[in-house]
């Protein structure tokens, strides 16, 4: 009986030698899923038409991001993705209470795994 060992960073090397192509279909697939995901888990949000999902390639990689903004103007995507605590609702329950809390959507979590 043999065994086949191959290299740790086999991922890596064959990044490296096709570049961004490689990983464009896993990219696109990822996209998809997480324009579907949005549009699913964040319909009655009032952020729901600010969610925007792109793809960028990057060397060796291609990265799928979510931006979000907010009322304000500002980045929210990372409190869209893993929860907040609601400040109006902190004023009401007390600071950090767990019915100030907002869950998470994990759009891109579930995106990129499921």
């Amino acid at each position: 009986m043999g065994y086949v060992r191959l290299k740790p960073n086999l991922n890596l090397v064959i990044a490296d030698k096709f570049g961004g192509a490689a990983t464009r279909p896993h990219a696109l697939k990822v996209e998809a899923k997480a324009k579907a995901l949005a549009d699913a888990k964040a319909k009655h949000s009032s952020v729901a038409g600010d969610i925007d999902i792109s793809m960028h390639a990057h060397g060796t990689h291609t990265a799928v991001v979510m931006s979000v903004t907010g009322r304000d103007g500002r980045q929210i995507a990372s409190h869209l993705e893993f929860g907040y605590y609601n400040r109006w609702l902190e004023r009401k329950y007390g600071e950090h209470s767990p019915l100030a809390r907002m869950p998470g959507l994990h759009i891109m979590s579930e995106a990129r795994y499921g």
